[in-house]
């Protein structure tokens, strides 16, 4: 009797994590409850069974939400922090660039802070972006086409990722759903996750933008090592890759908030 009212507790926990946070960990929740791992994994395989979450390596997410906000609300998260990240990404950027920008609000502040820089020419699958990297006449601006995800204000699917490859770009600049030390950058829509990929492989660098709530975090989806990432701004002074790892030539960048 114990043990069943027990785990009916972690289970009610388990579900309003979920609905605040998007995503729970196996090792964190082990530590909450002071139970073992194994006993959580039992926990997430029950819930999901019942239709209430989704497993994923490590954790479970929002079946629901599928860790996926709607733009207005993402927008609202941590905005300080995306801002200065915006602000120290765009010192990179000099006159004559070429970049592919895939979507998200970290990216679109970016946008906001680029469209000061004079002669770059923009491929990006953001409509929302492209209108308003209008506002400066020097800047050429290339929308990517594709199908139309009214959730993520992109362009996706195959013709996005076909129209890509068409282009190269001195940066590919990229938001991120979850950074994590040891396994890199991810993100929660397979097809966001796709375009970012594309990108990446026709640029000569890449950038990833990430505030300090994706720091040491998983989503869905791999995009890419640290093998392949020259810079990371982010708003995290606490990340760090592994210093057993080979040097990787990641250069972190830390944006201070104000």
């Amino acid at each position: 009797m114990c043990e069943g009212r027990s785990s009916k507790v972690r289970h009610q926990t388990i579900i309003e994590l979920l609905s605040t946070q998007g995503q729970v960990y196996v090792q964190e929740l082990a530590k909450h409850f002071n139970v073992a791992q194994e006993t959580i994994r039992r926990d997430l395989s029950k819930l999901e069974t019942q239709k209430l979450l989704k497993k994923v390596h490590g954790g479970a997410v929002n079946i629901q939400s599928k860790f996926e906000r709607n733009f207005t609300e993402r927008a609202q998260a941590a905005v300080d922090e995306k801002k200065a990240i915006a602000a120290k990404a765009a010192e990179l950027i000099k006159p004559g660039d070429t970049l592919f920008i895939d979507f998200g609000t970290t990216t679109f502040e970016f946008s906001q802070r680029i469209k000061l820089i004079d002669n770059l020419t923009v491929i990006t699958n953001s409509p929302l972006l492209a209108n308003t990297l209008q506002e400066n006449v020097t800047i050429e601006t290339i929308l990517i086409g594709g199908q139309f995800n009214a959730a993520q204000n992109a362009c996706l699917g195959a013709i996005a990722l076909k129209n890509i490859a068409e282009f190269f770009a001195d940066y590919a600049v990229i938001g991120a759903g979850a950074i994590h030390a040891l396994h890199g950058v991810m993100d929660q829509h397979v097809d966001e996750a796709a375009i970012a990929q594309k990108m990446m492989e026709n640029s000569d660098k890449l950038m990833v933008l990430a505030d300090g709530t994706k720091a040491n975090k998983h989503a869905i989806n791999f995009v890419t090592s640290w093998d392949n990432i020259d810079y990371l701004v982010t708003t995290s002074k606490e990340f760090k890759l592994p210093e057993n790892k080979k040097h990787p030539k990641t250069k972190i960048i830390v944006a201070d908030v104000e």
